[in-house]
């Protein structure tokens, strides 16, 4: 109802991309780490690195 109604108006955005923690899950990716250990270091979950990993890998291809 009330999203639906948001996102015909163009009012609905969803939420902020944390870019703060997007650059310290690509750092500690890129230093060596591997996805579990940047998961605990970053205080995020697995799932959340691979996401994160994957959308930066996407973005360097184009």
């Amino acid at each position: 109802q009330g999203i639906d109604l948001a996102k015909g108006a163009d009012r609905y955005a969803g939420r902020k991309p944390d870019t703060k923690m997007h650059e310290r899950v690509i750092a500690l990716k890129s230093g060596g780490c591997s996805i579990a250990e940047t998961a605990r270091l970053a205080g995020v979950s697995v799932s959340q690195v691979k996401r994160v990993w994957a959308q930066n890998q996407t973005k360097d291809k184009v």
